[in-house]
């Protein structure tokens, strides 16, 4: 289960930032002021192996952009998703699963 790392570093200049862990993922989130709206994730995964990232920026005109490392299996990604996501805000899990669709 994904466990959020407290007094993560913010970066002047950029969004607010909150990162999230577990032994093989990583789940990074900014956000326009600390935990407004969500502007952007990174997921990282297979960390233990050949690490993989998915990254979901809100375009200036609202839009969602998704952009991959290399190839991927979405239904795998959102399974490993779904397995580690039960602690984080209800708010911040819908946005990932509906992204990674």
């Amino acid at each position: 289960m994904l466990v959020e790392i407290q007094n993560v570093r913010q970066i002047p200049g950029e969004d607010f930032r909150k990162w999230y862990v577990d032994e093989n993922t990583d789940l990074i989130v900014w956000f326009d002021t600390p935990r407004e709206n969500i502007t952007g994730f990174q997921f990282c995964f297979d960390k233990k192996s050949v690490q993989r990232c998915l990254t979901w920026q809100k375009s200036g005109d609202g839009r969602p952009v998704l952009s991959a490392d290399g190839r991927y299996s979405k239904t795998r990604v959102l399974r490993i998703f779904n397995s580690i996501s039960e602690g984080l805000p209800e708010d911040l899990r819908d946005l990932v699963r509906e992204a990674l669709i």
